[in-house]
């Protein structure tokens, strides 16, 4: 969500997110809009948590992300910041989850001033503050979803490991990247990206598997880095 500006072909042009610094009266609107959307989405997350006595863990969670992620853009970014903030472990204030985003399993935990892109995957992942996710990007609970190491019998049915992974504050997962491992505080991680490895603090990575491009505020570092690296929000 950006101030609109006209954007020229052949060089860049400064633009303000509104998400972060919305206007008093955009504020107010999305939280008297939001509170009318409780009668909907307080009783579709209670059904979710409840549904977990009856159900495999998460079936009746995971069907109803999957539906709200329809919603198209104006109404969809406040029912389902609304129905995470009762649903999830934990979603902060200001979030903005765009549509086709979709959330595996409940037991997630999001900071506040957090962007969930379109059409991103998020399985076990705890956001910190101020964290970006460009489109198509895929959280993963580790890299070890199924065994390999029988194979006397097909991988589908050999038992996986998974892991919780962490998205610090003031991170970047650019778009069309897959994480599998921590991501450092301050960190950024390429378009494109597959993250096998913990990536340290304030630390630039790219490429398949992620590596260290630069760190963050290093001397003659440039402010930006090239879009081939990285995709705008």
């Amino acid at each position: 969500m950006q101030r609109e500006a006209r954007i020229e072909h052949g060089r860049y042009t400064d633009v303000d997110y509104l998400q972060f610094r919305p206007p008093r009266w955009l504020t107010i609107a999305r939280a008297v809009v939001g509170a009318l959307t409780w009668p909907f989405v307080w009783p579709l997350a209670m059904l979710c948590r409840a549904a977990d006595l009856v159900f495999p863990p998460d079936i009746v969670f995971r069907t109803v992300s999957e539906l709200l992620s329809l919603i198209p853009y104006v109404f969809g970014v406040v029912v389902r910041a609304e129905f995470y903030r009762f649903a999830l472990t934990r979603c902060g204030r200001n979030v903005l989850i765009e549509l086709g985003a979709v959330f595996i399993y409940h037991d997630v935990s999001i900071g506040d001033n957090v962007t969930i892109n379109r059409y991103c995957v998020i399985h076990h992942c705890d956001f910190g503050n101020y964290a970006l996710v460009g489109e198509h990007s895929v959280l993963l609970s580790g890299s070890r979803q199924h065994n390999i190491d029988r194979t006397d019998i097909p991988m589908a049915l050999q038992r996986g490991r998974k892991k919780r992974i962490a998205i610090g504050d003031d991170c970047w997962i650019g778009a069309h990247c897959v994480v599998m491992e921590d991501v450092g505080r301050g960190a950024l991680v390429g378009a494109g990206a597959v993250v096998n490895k913990p990536v340290p603090e304030f630390t630039i990575v790219v490429g398949n598997p992620a590596r260290p491009l630069r760190r963050r505020g290093a001397p003659g570092a440039t402010g930006n880095v090239d879009a081939f690296h990285v995709s705008a929000m």
